[in-house]
């Protein structure tokens, strides 16, 4: 990777784009946030049949507060035959767009939950295979805002894209690249400043 002069407070100078902003950061990120944790742990990952509910409701809180009343009225009930109909539909990976689509509807079944949302929840469930999908990141890539199924597989498309065309992003999983794209959203508003004397 060729090196870059950076001016002070902003984006580095020359050709320099979220592609390599993304190189540089992917790596380096936690793969996993603090609200994707139960107890502490990730073991809730390994049961098909439920996700434990308060951490749903932390997830759906976190991502997006505004429809958290309604996240609420959810019985656990109701929202673990929802993740089970979710995984299902999903099955082992490598996970295929069609089966990724009918999981996101399955949990947006859910009161409260909307696409970005549901794409939380799978990304807390595995981060390896799925990047949380938002207006910022779909910004930086250039992507029009929708809140469709369809326009999160496009997007993790594009996350998987940028994961098989450079290699230090080889062993990323899809959350830190498209964590790496969150945090380049504002370098891209505020573009480059000088240096104060």
């Amino acid at each position: 990777m060729a090196k870059v002069t950076y001016n002070y407070g902003s984006c580095p100078r020359q050709n320099y784009t979220y592609i390599n902003f993304v190189q540089h950061l992917a790596p380096e990120l936690p793969m996993n946030d603090s609200v994707f944790l139960h107890e502490e742990s990730t073991e809730w990952r390994d049961n098909y049949d439920e996700i434990p509910f308060d951490l749903f409701k932390n997830v759906c809180h976190w991502k997006s507060a505004r429809p958290f009343t309604l996240v609420q009225s959810n019985d656990s009930d109701h929202v673990n035959v929802q993740w089970n109909a979710a995984l299902e539909a999903l099955g082992k990976p490598p996970f295929a767009n069609p089966e990724i689509a009918t999981a996101l509807q399955r949990l947006t079944e859910l009161r409260g939950v909307a696409v970005p949302t549901a794409s939380a929840l799978l990304t807390a469930w595995n981060p390896n295979e799925f990047g949380i999908m938002d207006f910022k990141t779909l910004t930086v890539l250039g992507m029009p805002r929708r809140d469709s199924a369809a326009a999160y597989v496009a997007f993790r498309d594009r996350l998987l894209q940028l994961k098989n065309a450079y290699p230090a992003l080889a062993n990323c999983p899809l959350r830190k690249i498209e964590l790496a794209l969150w945090h380049y959203y504002p370098i891209d508003l505020s573009g480059p400043k000088e240096r104060p004397e």
